[in-house]
């Protein structure tokens, strides 16, 4: 399929992601690091996925049980969907006994420059920065899967504004 459009669930529960690279994964369990996602991506899809967020609730200090994953390719992001979505996470993310089904859909922001644009404009990133964990910062990878950066915020943000002034 060429993509440029989400075509949405059929009757066999299966999505069909048309046009899309970037992917909200959903009922990732919440113990899963952004490390463990990356290693268990990679054994199928090495070098096929650029980018990789984990939001994190600050609170509880792990993830909320989802991520952001783009691919390089609209094709690597469908072949991704078709072994993901629908699945139990203990089949695709092992590590944990969570019973939990894997959902995969269209992420809002496309690609690997608008995600990160959006992260590193945002007050969350700010914040991760200001916990001191690396581990927790969005992930960019290269061709061979190699780390190339952790993403890090462009500027300090301003003090907050009032709205509705």
């Amino acid at each position: 399929a060429s993509c440029t459009e989400m075509q949405g669930t059929g009757s066999d529960g299966q999505i069909n992601p048309v046009g899309f690279t970037t992917v909200m994964l959903r009922n990732i369990p919440n113990k899963y690091t952004r490390e463990m996602l990356v290693k268990q991506l990679s054994v199928d899809f090495r070098g096929r996925f650029d980018f990789v967020y984990l939001p994190i609730d600050f609170k509880n200090r792990c993830n909320f049980g989802y991520g952001f994953v783009n691919f390089r390719t609209p094709e690597a992001c469908e072949r991704f969907a078709e072994a993901y979505h629908l699945v139990e996470s203990q089949v695709r993310l092992p590590g944990f006994r969570s019973r939990k089904v894997i959902e995969v859909s269209p992420a809002r922001h496309q690609g690997l420059e608008e995600n990160v644009a959006r992260l590193q404009h945002s007050p969350v990133l700010t914040k991760l920065v200001s916990f001191g964990k690396p581990e927790w910062l969005p992930k960019l990878l290269g061709e061979h899967g190699e780390v190339i950066e952790v993403l890090h915020p462009t500027k300090t943000p301003d003090a907050p504004q009032k709205r509705n002034q």
